[in-house]
């Protein structure tokens, strides 16, 4: 079956109209299982069930709903079957117009599944009392958002996942979904997209397990090449924020490493 994307800026201004309106439905019913919410101080969200749940729950506690006064929405095509959206909203409490503000920036990101037009991502950052102004040339995207897009939705193949023994428990684990793995009382711990694994292995045991995405940068640490940001003077930055640790005897063949699997 064949299908078009309908019009995706329609579909995040209604989304997020009915937001501040207190109305989730909108965005739920665009949800599917490889849908993904990213939000402002909150842990990421995968798959319709869980958000829905999650989402739900939260706005049925919220007794005040935001009045919408300035908004924009900006499409970005990657392809026929895929096309982004970025927005920015500003929006207040009625009963406190000048005091009560909130600014908002999203990455929506919509894709043709079957027939219909699903929202696989959603990225909300969210400020409040600063003065409101739309950047010049429109919204931008984010690029913690698109590359998380790029390189876990629409580009990478599905991979061999790994078996990570926890206790009495097996986990198969997506390698693109973990940032980086740590060694803590020599255990490795896995950080997760979506969550923390506390494994029996070492890290060089889940080194030979690793795809040729992942750099070994220090002896406690190991990174997925696809979530660097920037490599400065002893120090690893990734889209999450944090920073990680590279020995300074070494720092240079790690730098080069980096550079080799990331331009490939």
């Amino acid at each position: 079956m064949s299908g078009t994307l309908e019009d995706t800026v329609a579909i995040s201004r209604e989304i997020t109209q009915a937001y501040f309106a207190g109305n989730m439905e909108p965005y739920l019913s665009r949800l599917c299982s490889k849908s993904v919410w990213l939000g402002t101080g909150g842990r990421v969200l995968i798959g319709g069930d869980i958000i829905r749940a999650r989402l739900e729950a939260g706005v049925g506690k919220r007794k005040q709903t935001y009045q919408i006064t300035q908004e924009e929405y900006t499409p970005l095509y990657l392809t026929p079957r895929c096309q982004a959206v970025m927005g920015e909203v500003r929006a207040v409490l009625p009963e406190h117009p000048e005091e009560d503000s909130v600014i908002a920036s999203y990455t929506f990101l919509y894709q043709l599944i079957g027939t219909e037009t699903k929202l696989v991502l959603l990225h909300a950052n969210y400020e409040f009392l600063h003065p409101f102004a739309l950047n010049e040339d429109g919204p931008k995207l984010e690029m913690s958002a698109y590359q998380f897009v790029r390189d876990v939705l629409i580009e990478i193949p599905p991979k061999k996942r790994l078996a990570v023994p926890c206790g009495n428990t097996t986990l198969f684990v997506q390698p693109d979904m973990i940032f980086y793995i740590q060694s803590r009382n020599r255990k490795a711990e896995l950080h997760c997209v979506d969550k923390i694994i506390q494994s029996d292995l070492s890290i060089n045991e889940v080194n030979a397990m690793l795809p040729e995405t992942f750099c070994s940068i220090h002896r406690c640490y190991t990174v997925n090449s696809r979530y660097v940001m920037s490599v400065r003077r002893y120090e690893a930055a990734l889209i999450t924020g944090e920073v990680l640790p590279i020995p300074f005897h070494n720092y240079m063949q790690v730098k080069a490493d980096l550079e080799r699997i990331i331009t490939g």
